[in-house]
C-alpha cells in the first residue's frame, strides 16, 4: 500500500457501520505499528470528506 491507494475501511473499523471506500493520505510507522490516514470518499453523509484512521493496514481491502 502507498499514499493515493484506494482501499475499502470495513465497518468494524471505521465506525460508520457498513464498508466505506478511502483513499490513503499518509502511511507512518511508529513503535512497530503501522498508522494509515484516510479520506473517506463514500458517499456516505456522515462519512464523506472526512479522516479516519486505522492502526493496522492488513485490516484495509485494497481496491
Amino acid at each position: 500500500m502507498k499514499t493515493g491507494d484506494r482501499i475499502i475501511v470495513p465497518a468494524e473499523i471505521n465506525g460508520y457501520g457498513r464498508d466505506l471506500r478511502a483513499i490513503i493520505t499518509e502511511i507512518e510507522e511508529f513503535f512497530g505499528a503501522t498508522f494509515v490516514t484516510v479520506i473517506f470518499t463514500e458517499p456516505c453523509p456522515e462519512a464523506c470528506g472526512r479522516t479516519g484512521g486505522v492502526y493496522h493496514d492488513f485490516q484495509l481491502i485494497t481496491e
